[in-house]
């Protein structure tokens, strides 16, 4: 026993941390979040069975992992160390092995490629590191599901085992789930004035959380460029491949006819990328991080989005709505106006003489709103401008405004502009110039003045993390702009988000009247108003235009001043946002679920930038955040990050719910019946497989099944028609009264009616009284009550059918089976069965139904 003690004192523990190392972007700003696929934390959360043994290989005996979490809510959020015992020296060159042995064993496995390996005396020495996202963290879960069931069903499948196919199955089902999540988007509408810094700060945001040069080319190493699809390949077979670039599945996805060949359809809609000058990163970020350091000036060029520049800067940066989305590669889809709707938009500058003034048009745009229309119709058309009532009276409809031939041939097109994914800086400032060309007007460049003038929308996908998971910003144009395109842009979108972000100076209660005004009679606070818990209203101030809000490392106490101005913004603001949105008379809990989706705050993305473009040596970019806690927690950059995140995860937690439990189930029921699957299955399959049954069976099982389905159709045509003759047209007729008497009422005080354009459909926003409006106000409300309760009867009929068509199955299989089954053989059927049946008969019975409402 002796030697054995000699070895115990020999022995000594040693404590090594893991932590996820900090990478700085192409603009050398350290970026504050990582993907979880990416994260040796959430390998230790989801895998630490994998990370024991790859740390094994690595060279350490018999290693305990210890978790030590952070002062956070987010239990993702912590310090991950690997206690062990050794009797060998620990110095600094067996380390160093130990961490280039360990990355490359994680880099060889998994995509875990940025990773600290420090040794430490105790785990109270907790170090930052970066955010990962919900949304992230939820994805890669259900990732790992369904690549450890392809991993199990493919070693079933070798080992001629029955299981394989089921869980060949069940993965496929999960991938697919997931990837219908991840079209999925929580859209955030931003909505400010002109000049209030909305593009600025979303080119922030984009850096901060921008993938670099290695991340980008790794990510689309596999991409698959629209020039290198088969041309004999047809839209159906294409659709199945993953690489595409995200512009391309787009496209796919809406094309009616999939028998068309896919380079047929792409091939006329790609562009070529303009030439760029590969300018210095350095040059973009001129000093950022001498703004913390010696509160200099910085010169930050934009990142992708326009923003003004001394030519043009009277004018407006965003003329049509900009969806920025994530993807892997930088592209850009341009959707222009058709024909038609070009002409009915031009022809309402016709309808407005030049006489016309009345209390019942906003006057205060009006003349601006003309001088845009009149503009554009010079840009659209071969037409001297019309400045007389008589010039006007040559159009008699909107068909009567011809178009320009360059106009026509690309109204009603779509264009895409798609990166390489080779080299990042190459691709994103492509994608710049492209949106600067088709946003701000350039002297001289008439094709890009038409093209501006005809855009109806931009969608951008590009590599910046804060946007992965679902996430969908809309840069807005501003609130002021008169043009009435742009305000039914505006409008439009309200009425379609789930967040909207409102940029001012200093306060939503010092905000300019339009913002106000265009927020407050939107439907997007009807619906928050209805549901808060699946909407958010986020009242930024930016005010570091100001000097004084401007921040450099000698001023700790004054930023903390922000903590207290923080809390009593808020109260002024929820006072505020209470008397214009008419929340005071609702009950306290209502008005406190309202108040709790209502978020205020100050943000400092000037601040933050420089902060984190602070210089620190390899590995120890997370001293900048110990030391610059001060700061970070007051620039409100972070907390903004997370919000959004936590948003999102919340409105996608029922989904992914959903998934989980179906592999939960299915994982019990292997562990619970494996053999008696196996045997359930031989079962069947030996009774299918005689010839003498299987066609009068397969006859048999058809008819009845297609005479069910045949009731079941008839069943819900029924439905609808009642509820159409019924309770739709009750409605119907009390809309058709209360617009009556909603005209009577407005009727004698309008002194001006204005023509109606079918492109604005009746809320046309120069006008005050809409007759939208006036016609069909609280129709939404009432038409949602009526279509959920046809959703919940449908619903009872297709559990009544799928009841009566399992019990017919049993029927058929006991009465074939005989006795030569167990019990469980049938109700493995049965679930089979019924698995199959919920998926399938949806998608069925929904077709049914949109054929009969036809």
């Amino acid at each position: 026993m002796e030697p054995a003690s000699k070895k115990t004192k020999l022995d000594k523990s040693v404590l090594i941390r893991l932590c996820d190392a900090f990478t700085r972007t192409d603009g050398k700003i350290i970026c504050p979040l990582i993907k979880a696929e990416n994260s040796v934390r959430v390998l230790y959360k989801l895998q630490e069975k994998l990370l024991y043994k790859i740390v094994r290989e690595a060279g350490l005996p018999d290693p305990k992992f210890l978790w030590k979490s952070a002062a956070t809510d987010r239990n993702i959020d912590g310090n991950l160390f690997v206690k062990y015992s050794t009797s060998q020296q620990v110095d600094e060159n067996s380390l160093k092995q130990f961490q280039e042995t360990l990355k490359g064993k994680l880099r060889e496995v998994l995509k875990v490629k940025h990773i600290l390996i420090d040794r430490v005396e105790d785990t109270e020495n907790v170090i930052p590191q970066p955010i990962i996202s919900e949304t992230s963290f939820e994805f890669h879960k259900l990732k790992v599901c369904y690549e450890s069931l392809f991993d199990k069903a493919k070693d079933t499948i070798d080992q001629n085992t029955d299981i394989g196919a089921d869980l060949y199955v069940a993965a496929e089902t999960i991938k697919s789930h997931l990837e219908d999540l991840k079209g999925q988007y929580t859209k955030f509408a931003v909505l400010s004035q002109n000049g209030k810094g909305k593009s600025f700060i979303l080119n922030l945001l984009m850096l901060l959380t921008a993938d670099n040069e290695e991340e980008y080319r790794e990510n689309n190493r596999n991409l698959k460029l629209p020039q290198a699809i088969d041309e004999n390949k047809t839209v159906e077979e294409i659709e199945e491949e993953g690489d595409l670039p995200d512009v391309v599945k787009d496209v796919l996805t809406i094309t009616v006819d999939k028998t068309k060949f896919a380079r047929a359809v792409l091939d006329p809609l790609c562009c070529k990328l303009p030439w760029v000058k590969n300018i210095q990163q350095s040059k973009l970020l001129s000093n950022v991080d001498k703004y913390f350091s010696k509160k200099r000036r910085i010169d930050i060029g934009p990142y992708i989005l326009a923003e003004k520049e001394i030519e043009g800067s009277f004018e407006s940066t965003t003329k049509c709505i900009i969806h920025l989305r994530y993807g892997t590669l930088y592209q850009i889809r341009v959707n222009y106006f058709t024909e038609e709707e070009l002409q009915q938009q031009l022809f309402e500058l016709v309808t407005w003489s030049e006489g016309d003034s009345s209390n019942e048009i906003n006057e205060s745009i009006k003349e601006k709103a003309k001088d845009c229309l009149k503009a554009r119709f010079g840009i659209l058309t071969d037409y001297d401008i019309p400045s007389t009532l008589q010039e006007m009276e040559q159009f008699q409809s909107p068909e009567d405004i011809l178009l320009s031939r360059e106009v026509a041939q690309f109204a009603g097109k779509t264009e895409l502009y798609i990166g390489d994914g080779k080299d990042a800086q190459h691709d994103r400032l492509a994608m710049k110039s492209i949106l600067r060309q088709m946003t701000t007007s350039q002297e001289g460049d008439d094709e890009y003045k038409k093209k501006i003038a005809a855009v109806k929308q931009i969608v951008i996908y590009l590599p910046s993390k804060i946007l992965y998971g679902g996430k969908e910003i809309l840069e807005m144009p501003g609130t002021d702009d008169s043009d009435p395109m742009a305000m039914n842009f505006i409008e439009t979108a309200l009425n379609e988000v789930d967040a909207v972000i409102v940029i001012s100076d200093f306060a939503f209660k010092i905000a300019e009247k339009e913002v106000k005004d265009m927020l407050s009679s939107s439907d997007f606070v009807k619906s928050w108003k209805e549901n808060p818990c699946n909407h958010k209203l986020m009242l930024l101030a930016y005010p570091e235009k100001n000097q004084r809000w401007q921040f450099g490392k000698h001023d700790t106490e004054n930023i903390k001043k922000l903590e207290k101005e923080e809390r009593k913004k808020r109260t002024e603001e929820l006072k505020y946002i209470s008397k214009i949105l008419r929340m005071e008379d609702m009950m306290d809990s209502k008005k406190k679920e309202l108040e709790a989706s209502i978020i205020t705050a100050y943000i400092l993305p000037v601040l933050h930038t420089s902060i984190l473009a602070q210089p620190a040596d390899k590995g120890k970019e997370y001293r900048v955040f110990q030391e610059n806690e001060a700061f970070l927690q007051y620039t409100g950059i972070s907390n903004l990050i997370t919000i959004i995140d936590s948003f999102v995860s919340s409105r996608q937690q029922s989904t992914t719910e959903k998934i989980r439990n179906q592999f939960s189930h299915l994982c019990q029921e292997l562990c619970d019946n494996s053999e008696g699957i196996r045997e359930a299955t031989r079962t069947v399959l030996r009774v299918l497989t005689r010839r003498e049954l299987k066609s009068t069976l397969e006859d048999e099982i058809n008819r009845n099944s297609e005479e069910l389905l045949i009731k079941c159709k008839w069943r819900i045509e029924q439905l609808i028609s009642e509820v159409v003759n019924t309770k739709m047209e009750a409605v119907l007729k009390t809309t058709v009264e209360q617009a009556k008497k909603d005209w009577m009422i407005n009727k004698d005080r309008i002194q001006y009616l204005g023509v109606f354009n079918p492109y604005f459909a009746g809320k046309n926003p120069v006008y005050k009284v809409l007759l939208f409006n006036i016609f069909f106000d609280g129709l939404k409300g009432k038409k949602t009550v009526i279509f959920k309760e046809i959703r919940t009867r449908i619903e009872a009929l297709l559990q009544q059918y799928k009841k009566q068509i399992l019990k017919q199955l049993m029927q058929t299989l006991n009465m074939v089976l005989g006795d030569q089954h167990r019990p469980f053989t049938l109700e493995f059927v049965e679930n089979a069965i019924e698995d199959e049946l919920d998926d399938a008969l949806l998608w069925y019975v929904m077709e049914a139904v949109a054929n009969s409402v036809d």
